[in-house]
């Protein structure tokens, strides 16, 4: 058991090292468009839980919407 508990954290801390050096590589060009992709995709996410909402709140109001979902 204890073999294997150090194997998956040596696989573990090789993978988070190796993803730091990756990371370090970027320039701040990268990391604007990476961070505005993240941005954009998570404002899609909240958006689309908003509109849930909200039509739901409408339903429970007994308004009707004529949208397309």
């Amino acid at each position: 058991m204890q073999d294997l508990f150090d194997k998956v954290t040596g696989y573990l801390v090789y993978l988070i090292s190796i993803t730091g050096m990756a990371l370090g590589k970027f320039s701040l060009e990268q990391w604007y468009f990476i961070s505005s992709i993240l941005v954009g995709v998570l404002m899609l996410g909240l958006n689309w839980w908003h509109k849930r909402n909200m039509q739901k709140i409408a339903r429970e109001q007994g308004i009707n919407l004529n949208e397309a979902d």
